[in-house]
């Protein structure tokens, strides 16, 4: 049976929710941006602001001399979030698949639900129209047998609009589109085409594979499938596995290592006393970077043998941040989530070194000082 995925595509995400709050900004130029931050950049604007010059990614100030009427709103993540969350729960009365893909995305996999919603694109619909009754949000929609497809669908068809793209057709669709809609064509990646004269779908789809792997290698063979419209990912449900995560948002945007070590450590901390609080111990690390740009980046490292200490956790986590830190652009967050959580005592060697034991033992007695008299009774500065 042919898959059947839908993809969600709110435009303008963060400038669509603050409007729905106030209303009073419909109709004028709105841009959301790290307000009084020091080269804060643009990263949502309004059709408006598009129309008078405004690019995302562009400096505010510039955003400003381009238009003096622009109205600048710093960025509010506990209601992009709880929005997001609104949007999952319509989209769970279509489908258990469902991948949320950041704000104002996501995935639903609704193969098999014809009986119950009629075709896919009636269910898009649908979908759409429940989203604008209930929180006043307005979607566009792509249908596809896959996810490539179905989100470059719900791009085309933006701001607002319903693209199908029946099985068999995907390669036709993708071939007269820009090359640079295929996942994984950078910057850098489009500029090498176009010294090729690669640009569009179509002519990467009638290059000869041998040709495209020499120039590219791996990648050359991942854009010929993708030219194709081939892609055979499936939806992978939210994260349905405990895990403990911990956030957090700088005061300040900055790329020194030594501050975002810091910040770092206090999300070890909490971490870890979670850990300990449940008598678990986590066997995967990973670390999300959010830059000013508000581009990411995601590492992640296997626990062996699984930790709870926060000492072990603060020496797994800087080493990762240390490799994952290979661009100037300053840091806007952090976030850490431990997972494949487990129960239990770990093996220990009868010749391991004894500093570990003591080390937990310290911890905690740290977190029942911490239970009692508050958790800024004392704090552990890393040597």
């Amino acid at each position: 049976m042919e898959r059947e995925i839908v993809h969600i595509d709110i435009a303008s995400f963060a400038v669509a929710v603050e409007r729905v709050v106030r209303p009073e900004l419909r109709q004028r130029p709105v841009v959301v941006a790290p307000v009084g931050a020091p080269r804060a950049l643009v990263i949502a604007l309004s059709p408006e602001a598009w129309q008078a010059g405004i690019r995302k990614g562009m400096a505010l100030v510039k955003a400003v001399r381009y238009c003096r009427e622009v109205i600048a709103l710093p960025p509010n993540e506990p209601l992009y979030a709880r929005a997001s969350q609104a949007i999952c729960k319509i989209l769970q009365n279509f489908s258990p698949l469902l991948e949320p893909s950041g704000h104002g995305h996501a995935y639903l996999d609704i193969t098999g639900t014809g009986r119950l919603f009629g075709p896919p694109r009636d269910t898009a619909w649908r979908v759409q129209q429940e989203i604008q009754r209930q929180l006043r949000l307005q979607a566009s929609c792509g249908v596809a047998t896959n996810k490539m497809v179905s989100r470059i669908a719900s791009v085309v068809t933006k701001p607002v609009g319903l693209q199908d793209v029946r099985p068999g057709d995907e390669a036709s669709f993708l071939s007269p589109l820009a090359v640079d809609l295929l996942p994984g064509v950078g910057p850098q990646t489009k500029e090498r085409l176009e010294e090729l004269n690669i640009q569009i779908v179509r002519d990467v789809a009638v290059m000869q594979l041998e040709h495209l792997t020499l120039a590219f290698g791996r990648l050359g063979f991942l854009l010929h499938q993708r030219a194709l419209g081939i892609d055979n990912t499936p939806v992978y449900p939210a994260r349905a596995i405990p895990a403990v995560e911990e956030e957090k948002i700088l005061a300040e945007d900055s790329n020194d290592f030594e501050q975002l070590k810091g910040g770092l450590s206090v999300l070890c901390d909490r971490a870890g006393e979670k850990l300990r609080m449940e008598k678990q111990r986590a066997g995967r690390l990973e670390l999300t970077i959010r830059y000013s740009d508000y581009r990411e980046e995601f590492g992640k490292v296997k626990l062996i043998p699984p930790l709870q200490s926060t000492a072990a956790l603060r020496d797994r986590a800087e080493s990762l941040l240390e490799r994952m830190m290979t661009r100037r652009t300053r840091v806007r967050s952090l976030r850490l989530c431990l997972s494949d959580l487990g129960r239990g005592p770990v093996q220990m060697d009868l010749f391991a070194d004894p500093k570990p034991v003591k080390q937990a033992k310290l911890e905690s007695a740290l977190d029942l000082l911490r239970r009692r008299y508050g958790p800024g009774v004392v704090h552990v500065t890393a040597a």
